[in-house]
């Protein structure tokens, strides 16, 4: 029986590449944060804490 992928050469072993020397220097622009800040989070908890009232105003007239 065959193996469906047949078996590849083999790459003799090499020297492997230096590495790169600058590495350790800053980056050279800036990168975008990837938190979210504190206005949009303060957004987002006004806008859910208007939906639950609104949702439990919803709920007191109709027990009225």
């Amino acid at each position: 029986m065959t193996s469906p992928e047949p078996e590849r050469p083999r790459v003799p072993p090499t020297e492997t590449p230096p590495a790169e020397g600058s590495t350790s220097a800053g980056i050279s622009h800036a990168e975008p944060r990837r938190a979210w800040g504190p206005v949009p989070l303060t957004l987002i908890m006004l806008v859910v804490a208007l939906v639950a009232i609104g949702l439990l105003a919803m709920a007191v007239a109709l027990m009225i």
